[in-house]
C-alpha cells in the first residue's frame, strides 16, 4: 500500500512539473503588452578643442631657429593669458639630417608639434590669427570634445523614456485601454564625430578678404562644427 501511495505522489510531481512551463507559457502568451520606440537628439557645442601647432625650421630658410619659433608661439600664448603648463603639450620634436644634390652640405631640419587645449572658439580664434602673425601659420583642429557628455547621456535616456511613455499612453489610450508597469527596456545611443574644421584662418583667405583684414575689420568668425548626440529606446509595456 506504501509503496502504491510513493508511486502516485511520484506521478502527481511530474505531471505538476510537466504542466508548469505550459502554464507559464500560456499566461506569457495571454498577457497584453505595446512596445515603443522613441528617439531623442541634441546639438551641443563642443566645450574642449585641440589644435595642433607645427614649427619646422625648413620653413624659415635659416633665418628663424626652431627656439625662436617656440619663443614666438609661448610669447603668444602668454599675451592671451594661456595657462601653457597645463594647456600646452609637446606631441613630437624631431631632427634629420639631409644632403643637398650635388653638393657634400648637409641641411638640418628640425621640427616640434605641440597640441594645444582650449575651451572656446572665440579665444581660440584670437590665437590662431596672433600665431600667424608670428609667422606661425601650421595650425590644425585635431578634435573637438563636449566633457559633460555623461550627463547628457542620462538626460537623453531620461526624456526618451517620458516620450516612448507618452506615446504608449495615446495609443492605448486609443481603444480604451491602459499602460501598466515596462516589462523590457533596451536602449541605446551614438554621437557624430565630424571630422574637425577651421574656416577663414588667415592662410586660406582669399586676396579681397585679405585686403578687408587689412582695413582693420574684424575677420569672419572661425565655424566650430557642433557635436550630435542620440538616444533612442525600445520599450514594452503591460496593457490592462
Amino acid at each position: 500500500m506504501k509503496r502504491i501511495s510513493t508511486l502516485i505522489c511520484i506521478a502527481a510531481v511530474t505531471v505538476i512539473m510537466a504542466l508548469m512551463p505550459t502554464d507559464v507559457a500560456a499566461q506569457t502568451t495571454q498577457q497584453p503588452y505595446i512596445d515603443m520606440q522613441a528617439n531623442v537628439e541634441r546639438e551641443v557645442t563642443p566645450d574642449e578643442l585641440y589644435i595642433s601647432i607645427t614649427i619646422k625650421e625648413s620653413d624659415y630658410k635659416g633665418k628663424k631657429s626652431l627656439a625662436d619659433m617656440q619663443e614666438a608661439m609661448l610669447g603668444v600664448l602668454k599675451r592671451n593669458r594661456i595657462d601653457v603648463p597645463e594647456c600646452l603639450t609637446l606631441d613630437f620634436m624631431g631632427s634629420n639630417v639631409s644632403y643637398k644634390i650635388f653638393s657634400s652640405r648637409m641641411i638640418p631640419k628640425s621640427q616640434a608639434r605641440y597640441i594645444l587645449k582650449l575651451n572656446d572658439a572665440a579665444i581660440m580664434q584670437k590665437i590662431i590669427y596672433d600665431l600667424e602673425d608670428a609667422n606661425i601659420s601650421n595650425i590644425e583642429l585635431e578634435e573637438t570634445k563636449y566633457t559633460k557628455e555623461d550627463e547628457l547621456k542620462t538626460e537623453l535616456g531620461i526624456e526618451a523614456m517620458k516620450k516612448a511613455q507618452s506615446q504608449a499612453i495615446a495609443l492605448a489610450g486609443a481603444i480604451g485601454q491602459e499602460i501598466g508597469k515596462a516589462i523590457s527596456i533596451n536602449s541605446w545611443m551614438s554621437h557624430n564625430n565630424p571630422q574637425p574644421r577651421l574656416y577663414k584662418a588667415a592662410r586660406a583667405m582669399t586676396t579681397e578678404e585679405a585686403a578687408v583684414d587689412a582695413a582693420g575689420v574684424t575677420p569672419q568668425a572661425i565655424s566650430i562644427s557642433k557635436l550630435t548626440y542620440s538616444v533612442n529606446v525600445n520599450v514594452r509595456f503591460e496593457l490592462k
